[in-house]
């Protein structure tokens, strides 16, 4: 199984402490990895096909950019075989401008026919990967909803888009959708693993799909409700805005 890792801070941050620890966990995701970052409001995103963890370490590039980025949001991908894509276009973060902002997309998870969707919004991302699907769909949710209405919250706006989604395209999802400023975080199968860290180690605030955490602090667990949809998180530097059954 793939795995992501999201990191929220209320300033500019430089991931060395976790990046490398979240490699050497996904080390058995042998099939390429992804970092997607924030520079002047920019989404970014560096990929390689290559192994992100082998002969006992971390990818050079990888450990690079884990020295070299600053950014309040940071989002990361170790990918499998079954989220299909076989060259470093495939793997995510994606990113896409809508409503003013950039935005980071991840996920993972088991979607039935979803790369059936054919999206009705520019830009489109040309990638035969189901995930690149899922993203222009709440995308095109979204868009709808803020053009019906223009002082709907992203907050509400997502809710609709996921419930919609979840109606057309059943299927486990665990996804970061990111700008700026705030990060969402949506699970409705596997848990995800929240650590705000001390004081002494940076006001962040991280969040994955590793199922123990990335190192022995408490990190506590976000179970969705199986009588739910999902639990979806809103996060604002190292704070979690809402988190709600969605």
């Amino acid at each position: 199984m793939c795995d992501i890792l999201a990191i929220s801070a209320g300033y500019n941050y430089t991931p060395q402490e976790y990046l490398p620890i979240f490699a050497q966990k996904g080390s058995e995701n042998m099939h390429g990895w992804g970092i997607g970052f924030f520079r002047e409001d920019q989404a970014l995103v560096e990929k390689s096909s290559e192994q992100v963890f082998s002969q006992n370490e971390v990818h050079e590039s990888f450990q690079r950019l884990a020295r070299v980025i600053d950014s309040r949001i940071i989002i990361s991908h170790v990918n499998c075989p079954k989220s299909g894509g076989h060259h470093s276009a495939d793997l995510h973060p994606f990113k896409l401008p809508f409503l003013d902002h950039n935005w980071l997309f991840a996920q993972i998870g088991i979607v039935e026919k979803i790369d059936e969707y054919q999206t009705t919004e520019t830009p489109r991302l040309d990638l035969d990967v189901y995930t690149a699907r899922v993203f222009e769909y709440l995308r095109d949710q979204l868009v709808l909803l803020n053009r019906k209405n223009p002082y709907i919250s992203i907050y509400i706006a997502l809710r609709i888009a996921i419930q919609k989604l979840l109606y057309d395209y059943p299927g486990d999802y665990i996804f970061f959708l990111a700008n700026e400023s705030f990060l969402f975080a949506f699970c409705n199968f596997r848990q995800l693993m929240v650590l705000k860290e001390s004081e002494s180690m940076g006001d962040i605030l991280l969040v994955t799909s590793v199922k123990e955490g990335l190192s022995s602090s408490k990190w506590h667990p976000i179970t969705p409700d199986p009588q739910s949809q999902g639990e979806l998180l809103v996060i604002a530097g190292p704070d979690v805005l809402y988190a709600d059954d969605v």
